[in-house]
């Protein structure tokens, strides 16, 4: 653990997030925070390809937020060129391991590794192994040229890279390891990082990554459904998802949707990747984005994800920004008027909205049931304690009592400021509150050198406190 400040960077195809921690006494704090967009022409499926442009919205953003700290932590992400999984290997003692993941990594990793950056380190799990298990590893992979552009833009930010994180761990951190009631012995928490396009489903044991996978289905679905179902351009689409947009539950199912979660489908169904068995599953298709890569040299490797992906039409989270109010349709005259309502045009559109939206949440919530389905079937006894909501979609309105309903596991939006100070002058407590949904990797990446492996005095050494140097093939 180290003293000073230190910058959380995340950079989403949509957004950018930062912000500023440290440490005084006991207390975690955020010193400064901000937002802003991704300039389209500089990022491009989660690679960057103008390191310099992008490099310039940085370091413009760290002045609006007033962040003087250069010392940073980022996180990359790529579908292409990033892959984190935890794989299954026999017990073996440190050397060992080293040779066998040689080999493994031939067999996870989808892309060339004529040049690429490896790291991983086996996951201690607090009940530690019985005689003939496997025993867990944690492994990421990422592509050198795109390590090369990353570092590449963080210099021209003006920034120090401290060192490159995994997202599924940066969310870990800011949900889970600072969080005092998340203790319990066992405890199971899955967290849906709900971003543009894709949702990023992470499923933790004792703060543990113990499964992750990526859904192609996520926000810009939902804006695309409206599009087509309401006959209006994408930019007035993304207005009324934030504006009328909410899962109405007592219409649910009647509106188009088929949430009918029972039974079909499952992983043998397509569009299935299973991004963490040890073996059988072909990775023909695209990697898990729950991955990030180091940079190259001496700077340390560490574990993070990326969230995002593709820009939404109006570079703003659900929710999160004020969103101008939404035009009613030419038609909107029009449609049935629900007899109680006091405006009977703002209700019809709100039940059209939904009507369209119907379908992709209940594909949601089914792609999301078949994940955790298939981690109990893996893990034997695996029970999900709770399910947690990130991400810009992630506060749609009922989204999370509709999970809870069609999962059966108690389901909420995570608040990533609740175990943070937040001391910045220049944030208001409401803007921080509809902001905390879209925060959790930046500020968990700024925590990665200010808090203490909760496990190091049992002897234990976590995947996300420890790291080898990056090495390269």
């Amino acid at each position: 653990m180290a003293g000073g400040s230190f910058v959380g960077l995340d950079i989403g195809s949509n957004q950018i997030k930062v912000a500023e921690l440290r440490r005084s006494g006991s207390q975690l704090q955020v010193v400064a925070m901000g937002v802003a967009p991704t300039p389209l022409e500089a990022y491009d499926k989660s690679e960057i390809v103008d390191p310099q442009l992008l490099g310039t919205a940085v370091k413009n953003l760290l002045k609006q937020a007033g962040i003087t700290s250069r010392d940073v932590v980022s996180s990359v992400s790529g579908q292409s060129a990033v892959v984190v999984r935890v794989i299954e290997v026999p017990q073996m003692n440190q050397s060992e391991l080293a040779e066998t993941m040689k080999w493994e990594v031939e067999r996870h990793v989808p892309f060339a590794t004529s040049e690429m950056v490896i790291d991983w380190t086996p996951i201690d799990r607090p009940e530690g192994y019985a005689e003939g298990q496997n025993m867990e590893v944690l492994l990421a992979v990422a592509q050198q040229d795109m390590i090369d552009r990353h570092v590449e833009m963080l210099a021209a930010a003006g920034l120090k890279a401290k060192s490159i994180d995994v997202e599924p761990l940066a969310v870990c951190r800011t949900l889970l390891d600072i969080d005092p009631n998340q203790s319990q012995p066992g405890h199971t928490v899955t967290i849906l990082n709900i971003g543009a396009s894709y949702t990023e489903v992470g499923i933790y044991r004792d703060k543990l990554l113990a499964f992750p996978r990526t859904l192609p289905v996520a926000g810009e679905n939902l804006t695309r459904a409206i599009a087509q179902g309401l006959g209006v351009d994408l930019a007035t689409a993304e207005n009324y998802k934030r504006e009328y947009g909410e899962v109405i539950l007592d219409q649910f199912g009647g509106a188009g949707a088929q949430p009918d979660f029972g039974g079909g489908g499952g992983f043998n169904s397509p569009g299935f990747q299973d991004f963490s068995a040890p073996a059988g599953n072909p990775f023909g298709a695209p990697p898990d984005p729950f991955a990030a890569p180091a940079p190259g040299g001496p700077m340390p490797f560490e574990f993070s994800t990326p969230g995002d992906a593709i820009p939404q039409p109006t570079g703003a989270p659900l929710d999160v920004y004020e969103a101008p109010a939404a035009p009613a349709p030419a038609h909107a005259e029009n449609l049935p008027a629900t007899p109680s309502s006091a405006d009977p045009v703002r209700d019809a559109l709100r039940i059209q909205v939904f009507s369209a939206m119907a379908p992709v949440i209940a594909e949601i919530a089914q792609e999301v049931r078949r994940s955790l389905d298939y981690y109990r079937g893996r893990a034997g006894d695996a029970h999900i304690n709770e399910i947690l909501l990130v991400g810009g979609t992630a506060k749609l309105k009922n989204l999370d009592k509709f999970l809870e309903m069609e999962l059966g596991i108690p389901t909420r939006v995570a608040d990533a400021l609740h175990n943070v100070q937040i001391t910045a002058k220049s944030v208001s407590a409401q803007y921080a509150q509809d902001l905390a949904p879209v925060f959790p990797i930046s500020v968990g990446l700024g925590l990665r050198d200010l808090v203490t492996d909760p496990n190091a005095s049992k002897g234990k050494s976590k995947a996300k406190a420890k790291t080898k140097s990056a090495k390269k093939k």
